[in-house]
């Protein structure tokens, strides 16, 4: 199995396993500190699915030796939700349609 295919494999289990839910409306529950990839899962889904980010659902981090993976679920000002992923800082976000059936 590549390595490109473990940490797919690893992204898609995370995305199935029940995550602390993140929203801008609890502020008992705080974002990561560096906040950046916020900023950037915004502008990319923005441009990929003309999405304008209500907020973050779910977010898991996973540490791939000295890399770290981001996956979650968001949703979109007009109700629809995508699942994201990224397995490196460096590349850009994944979006997957979440429907009901599946996510």
């Amino acid at each position: 199995m590549t390595r490109t295919s473990q940490v797919l494999l690893l992204l898609s289990l995370l995305a199935l396993a029940p995550l602390p839910v993140l929203s801008e409306e609890k502020p008992d529950i705080q974002p990561p500190a560096d906040a950046r990839w916020r900023t950037v899962l915004k502008d990319q889904v923005k441009a990929a699915k003309n999405c304008d980010l209500a907020e973050v659902l779910t977010y898991s981090e996973l540490k791939i030796g000295e890399e770290i993976a981001i996956s979650g679920k968001i949703s979109c000002i007009d109700g629809r939700q995508y699942d994201y992923s990224r397995p490196r800082p460096h590349q850009n976000f994944e979006f997957r349609l979440c429907e009901p059936s599946v996510c």
